[in-house]
This record gives C-alpha cells, structure tokens and sequence, in this order.
C-alpha cells in the first residue's frame, strides 16, 4: 500500500519545508522492513527481574519494624520525662469569664532556658469556638492588663486544645495571665483568666 505524499500533507505546508517533507517521506517508503525478531526465550524463576520487587517488600517490612519500635521507645521516654519530654516547673490554672463561664485552662510552665524563655504547655477546655480568621491570644498582665503575649491558638469544635506557647519573660514581673478572643471589629474580650 502507497500513501501519497499530497494526501498525507495538506496544502498549508510550502516551500522549503514542504520539499524536507517529501524528502523524509520518500526515505520512509524506500526503507526495507527490520528482520524478524525471535521471541525471547522465557526466563528463569530466580531471575534478578523477580527478585527486586521481594526485595523491596522485604526491605519495607524491615523498615516498618524498625520506625514502629522507634516510635514505641519515644512515646516510652517522653511518657517518663512527662508531656513528650517538657518538664513542669510549675502550674497555673485558668477559670472562665463572661460567656466563657464553663471553660478552664491550665497552663504548664517550664523552666527559663539561659535566655529567659520559658516554655508553656496549656490544655485547654470548653472555649467557645471562634469564628474563621480569628484567634485567643495568651497574655501575661500587670494589675489586670495585658502586658506581654506568650502566644496564640484556636480550639476546635469541642473548644478544646493543647497548645505549646512561650513566656519570654520574668515571670515575678507580673500578676497573672488571661485569654483574650481576638475578632476584626470588635474589641477584645477576656475570657480566661489566672
């Protein structure tokens, strides 16, 4: 079977390009055909081709013990250092304000490190949700007011949380903590406090 050259390019295609064209097409025709090839002989069962993939398996098993016992002997030791290996120093609990009455926090504060940072482990209960692109703030206060912020978080559905913050302070400085909701346009309302 013949294909013509004019059937196979149209007449949009001219000059110099349409003359490589019919060039390349008649080099195509004028090729003989490949030998016969010989089907390949089948493989042995024990072939390298098998043996890859078992390896694999066997090397993902392997690595699925080893990351399993990893995590076993982590949750080992952050269990005996207590909160995944904070330590309390000491704690401060929270009791609901307002509309926020039935909520409770406590906070867990860390020993300073040489900077004066201290670390903060706060659970969170019964904090009302808020709405999107809003957030409670943790502050540290003088005579009541909100001084210096350690950090801020959301709660979920169930107003819970766990959250990690920072006190980058002197604590004695200060009188106690509160949580304020931080939502555009309205002033801040504390809800938590110490």
């Amino acid at each position: 079977m013949t294909i013509d050259f004019d059937d196979l390019v149209g007449g949009e295609v001219s000059g110099e390009e349409r003359e490589e064209l019919r060039r390349v097409h008649e080099l195509l025709l004028s090729a003989t055909p490949p030998p016969s090839l010989d089907p390949l002989p089948p493989t042995p069962s024990h072939s390298r081709r098998s043996w890859i993939p078992r390896s694999w398996a066997h090397g993902a098993v392997g690595l699925a013990a080893v990351a399993s016992i990893a995590i076993a002997i982590g949750l080992a030791i952050g269990s005996a250092l207590g909160h995944g290996g904070f330590q309390t120093g000491f704690t401060r609990p929270m009791h609901g304000l307002g509309s926020a009455t039935a909520a409770s926090a406590l906070i867990n504060v860390g020993k300073a490190d040489p900077n004066g940072n201290r670390p903060l482990l706060m659970s969170i209960r019964k904090l009302p949700t808020l709405p999107k692109d809003t957030f409670y703030m943790l502050y540290l206060t003088k005579k009541g007011k909100p001084v210096v912020l350690c950090g801020i978080f959301q709660t979920g559905r169930s107003g819970n949380a766990r959250v990690s913050m920072n006190a980058p302070a002197d604590l004695a400085e200060y009188d106690g903590w509160i949580v304020t909701a931080f939502v555009p346009g309205q002033s801040p309302r504390v809800l938590l406090s110490t």
